[in-house]
């Protein structure tokens, strides 16, 4: 899949696009997308998605943007599996956000000479978002392109959706999360340094910083670990280290029976299943007790899962 990161003329020309966040890359995303291709294929060109970074709530309403499913290189990975030929990464501003509907068409055309454009059934672009598929189809006849909308994706009786997929986490709903996303949900990130302490317990950690992205709640769970083609069972905590007075919220991961060296390598955690709430300890010896417990708990889960 290329990566088109400019407004200049693309090499990738004609075919079919659609445009959206795309955040999680989830079951009614795929659906879109694979509908995107169907068109691509129908005029004879590339599937290519467009999409944004960061994402426009985060610009225009700092103080609302909602916990992001997946970094940016997941979004990626996830439109390359998707079999997209092609992805317009846009930097989302208050420039581009001020553009009327009409200049952004305008513009997306002109670097893509798109053919068909495939919208979401909740589609709105442009300043105020007042672009829809009117005013799409009124463009279209002018520029020689085609539209057509997207279906609403149910499962469960609701529209599947990055909101509900982030409530299902939220609440430590891991098997509708799965359902939604199609996939397990993770956490993944370059591990960072830590204070050791956990090694200093006998239960050494690989630590993610978890900022900004949709989180389950505080406590310990049995995960599973994946870097560099390799997998393991795990214990993970996730939270502010109250026994610590720490500040700082963080998913450190212990990897049973192997002890690799993750740092600055990308990591995967994928939650399996909460086995506690977070709590303060008296003391470091209460606190390690406990962490041996919680790991038995741990590899009872992931034996039966």
């Amino acid at each position: 899949m290329k990566i088109l990161r400019t407004w200049k003329t693309a090499p990738v020309q004609g075919g079919a696009i659609t445009i959206g966040n795309f955040d999680g890359v989830h079951m009614g995303h795929e659906q879109v997308l694979a509908e995107t291709r169907g068109h691509a294929l129908h005029v004879h060109g590339p599937a290519t998605a467009v999409t944004f970074e960061p994402h426009p709530r985060a610009v225009l309403f700092p103080d609302e943007a909602p916990r992001r499913l997946c970094h940016l290189h997941e979004r990626l990975e996830g439109l390359k599996r998707a079999a997209m030929d092609a992805t317009l990464l846009l930097h989302f501003n208050k420039q581009l956000a001020a553009w009327s509907a009409e200049r952004f068409v305008r513009q997306l055309h002109q670097t893509l000479h798109f053919r068909h454009i495939h919208a979401g059934y909740d589609f709105a672009f442009g300043r105020d978002r007042q672009g829809d598929a009117e005013v799409l189809r009124a463009l279209g006849e002018e520029l020689q392109f085609t539209v057509s909308v997207a279906e609403a994706f149910a499962m469960h009786g609701a529209v599947v959706s990055s909101s509900r997929i982030r409530s299902a986490i939220e609440a430590a709903d891991f098997t509708l999360a799965e359902e939604l996303l199609g996939r397990p949900f993770s956490i993944s990130g370059h591990v960072g340094k830590g204070d050791a302490r956990g090694r200093k317990l006998g239960f050494p950690t690989a630590n993610l910083d978890v900022r900004d992205l949709a989180h389950p709640p505080i406590g310990i769970y049995a995960v599973r670990a994946e870097s560099g083609g390799q997998c393991w069972n795990g214990a993970a905590y996730f939270g502010y280290r109250p026994t610590f007075k720490g500040r700082t919220l963080m998913l450190e991961t212990h990897i049973f029976d192997a002890c690799p060296d993750l740092y600055k390598h990308r990591l995967k955690v994928t939650f399996v299943e909460r086995i506690r709430e977070d709590r303060a300890f008296t003391d470091a010896a209460d606190l390690a007790r406990q962490i041996g417990e919680d790991c038995k708990m741990a590899r009872a889960i992931l034996d039966a899962d």
